[in-house]
């Protein structure tokens, strides 16, 4: 294993517990101002959002931009059968490394595909995080195999160095009102 995923994978072990809270008031605000700057640079003749994360954010950008929307799911394979939460600590954090180490190595997959012609499109795909860049990408191939002309990224946060098109909020770990997180671990 490289040193590089290791020091990520530990940094995002421990954000979980740091994450900054954004509320349902909050996100209109953020996705009136996505839209306003997705406005001034680039006109889409689609928004694609991710499901699940991007699908709030997708809808209300869309329907600021009087753009349709399509919907893509893309996952990973990550099985972790039982929630962690209430083990000792020691054990809520190997396993929480475990379920990182497994975002940063295996590859998200198109899971749901979009069935109606989108081919010439300009495209704006919308997700609420821009973390590794994976799912962007595999949307982005997906895409580019449906013949769409022009494609741009949109989130309301990212976490890393690469970064999407547009976003509004500054660098660092969020959870949204539709995180699983959002109740049960973010103070």
């Amino acid at each position: 294993m490289k040193y590089p995923l290791l020091l990520t994978v530990l940094r995002d072990t421990f954000a979980d517990s740091t994450r900054i809270r954004v509320s349902q008031e909050e996100i209109l605000i953020c996705c009136a101002d996505l839209a306003k700057t997705v406005q001034r640079n680039y006109k889409p003749n689609l928004v694609i959002a991710i499901d699940t994360g991007g699908s709030v954010p997708g809808e209300l950008i869309a329907k600021i931009l009087d753009t349709p929307i399509l919907h893509i799911t893309i996952r990973r394979n990550i099985n972790i059968g039982r929630m962690y939460n209430l083990d000792p600590i020691p054990l809520r954090w190997i396993m929480s490394a475990y379920h990182h180490f497994l975002f940063h190595t295996i590859k998200p997959t198109v899971s749901e595909g979009i069935n109606v012609n989108i081919s010439g499109k300009k495209v704006l795909i919308i997700d609420d995080s821009f973390h590794t860049g994976a799912t962007i990408d595999v949307a982005i191939d997906y895409l580019r195999k449906a013949s769409v002309s022009e494609i741009k990224t949109a989130s309301l946060a990212y976490v890393s160095k690469r970064k999407p098109d547009f976003s509004v909020l500054p660098i660092g770990n969020y959870s949204f009102p539709w995180s699983k997180d959002f109740v049960n671990k973010v103070k």
